[in-house]
């Protein structure tokens, strides 16, 4: 039933906003139909879908961390997959949330056959708002969300000249990869990818 339901929002939502961007774009008019008429896909919704999805499947999760090119993997335990995601369920990302600081902006992407939806920052973000930006990438002919990337940025309270950038990219029904990237000074970036499978028959 939650899948169903999920399905069928996802068909409302590319109907309703699939054509949004077909107009001829002004950047200031554009921001302001955005966040004032367009519905935001509830992302976090999805996630949470997909996840009560994996622990009903009678498979195990395979994580595979890559630290400076080196990997290693083990299995996860069912009450590690829930905790894996936690960073990217808050904030909640829909509309009702996130509508006066983000957004949206739609295009057709004929390169990887999909339609894409791109929310940015309406202006600038609160200190204590960590989302920076997020993307929804819909198959036209399955009207199924195919893939979502989601960008947080931690800021060091401690020390300022720490950056740390954390991705989400969500391949639905097959796997989701968090990539952590530490910035400091002139510094080579520290980068550790942490990639969870559950759809081992992904082609």
């Amino acid at each position: 039933m939650h899948l169903r339901f999920l399905s069928a929002l996802v068909f409302m939502f590319f109907l309703f906003v699939g054509c949004t961007e077909q107009r001829p774009q002004n950047s200031q008019q554009t921001k302001k139909d955005s966040t004032e008429d367009n519905t935001f896909f509830p992302v976090t919704q999805f996630i949470l879908g997909e996840l009560a999805q994996i622990d009903s499947l009678p498979v195990t999760p395979l994580k595979i961390i890559s630290i400076d090119g080196k990997e290693d993997s083990i299995w996860m335990k069912k009450e590690d997959i829930r905790t894996f995601a936690q960073p990217f369920l808050q904030p909640k990302i829909d509309t009702s949330n996130l509508k006066d600081l983000f957004a949206q902006k739609s295009f057709l992407d004929q390169t990887i056959n999909a339609f894409t939806f791109s929310y940015d920052p309406v202006s600038k973000l609160p200190d204590t708002m960590q989302l920076r930006r997020w993307d929804v990438y819909v198959d036209p002919q399955k009207s199924k969300v195919k893939r979502i990337y989601i960008v947080k940025e931690i800021n060091e309270k401690q020390n300022a000249a720490i950056k740390q950038t954390i991705q989400l990219t969500w391949m639905a029904a097959h796997w989701c990869k968090i990539t952590t990237i530490i910035e400091q000074g002139n510094n080579q970036p520290k980068i550790k990818e942490e990639k969870m499978i559950w759809g081992f028959n992904e082609p």
